[in-house]
């Protein structure tokens, strides 16, 4: 696995699937996870870019993430491009239950062309979205990945290389974000310097500390207000701020108006 580049997050997901539509060529952080992740082209394009290298897909593609790889997708328009896309994620919990070893191993290419794809995962695709039973889309999911998992030439992983201790760095601040958590706190947990600590974010993650745990618990705090009735003041409890003044200040800062703002106006920001 390469080292950790510009700002990757470790994401952290509540849910053991997710099956989404996306209607256009989409933009998203280089971010690593534990699940399986796929993405399908009906139509159009898409370029992503998995660990230090950039593919195109076009109609009838796919592309599957294996769990701890950095990946991010890249928009090549500023107003995005007409796109048909399908994006499963696919938790462990699930994953493991059929693919046991996949832990040991990686695909040479993560990107299977149209013509390799199977008449079952091209038909399980058309449909999978369209399946209002979870049960059903569960289903369609397993379906996708027993007829993918054959046309990717797999290797043994490499092993981590001594610098992934910024992965490490990373991964721990993205499980512990909403418990009180500075600098120290994580040196300590992973028995490493201070100063090692900070230099990481100088040179890496090229935010400040402080900042980068901010980001994190707005990003929480604006996915709450957009999914359940809590209240502000545990919202902000439960995204790990240490005060109610700190978080509106750095939720503004980073989504431009505050909390109250955020919620009153959410069918707004939720179409956007």
């Amino acid at each position: 696995m390469a080292v950790i580049n510009i700002i990757t997050y470790y994401e952290i997901r509540r849910h053991s699937f997710s099956v989404k539509n996306n209607r256009e060529d989409v933009n998203f952080r280089p971010h690593i996870h534990s699940d399986i992740e796929i993405l399908y082209m009906r139509s159009g394009k898409q370029y992503i870019t998995v660990e230090d290298r950039t593919y195109c897909l076009n109609e009838g593609d796919a592309a599957v993430i294996f769990p701890e790889v950095n990946h991010s997708y890249v928009r090549k328009t500023e107003e995005g491009q007409p796109a048909d896309e399908i994006l499963i994620i696919c938790s462990e919990k699930i994953y493991k239950t059929f693919l046991a070893d996949i832990g040991n191993s990686e695909p040479a290419d993560p990107i299977i062309r149209a013509e390799k794809i199977s008449a079952d995962a091209k038909y399980a695709f058309s449909v999978i979205d369209k399946s209002t039973s979870a049960d059903m889309r569960l289903a369609w999911i397993i379906i996708v990945i027993l007829n993918l998992m054959p046309c990717l030439e797999l290797e043994h992983k490499k092993p981590f290389p001594v610098e992934s201790i910024s992965y490490k760095i990373v991964k721990y601040i993205e499980e512990n974000f909403t418990e009180p958590i500075t600098i120290e706190s994580v040196a300590k947990a992973l028995s490493i310097s201070r100063s090692y600590v900070s230099r990481i974010f100088s040179e890496n993650v090229k935010m400040n500390f402080r900042r980068y745990v901010g980001a994190l618990r707005a990003e929480y705090a604006a996915k709450l207000i957009r999914t359940t009735q809590d209240s502000l003041t545990a919202i902000s409890e439960n995204s790990g701020f240490e005060s109610q003044s700190t978080f509106n200040r750095t939720f503004r800062s980073i989504y431009g108006v505050t909390p109250r703002e955020f919620r009153r106006n959410i069918e707004k920001y939720y179409k956007a």
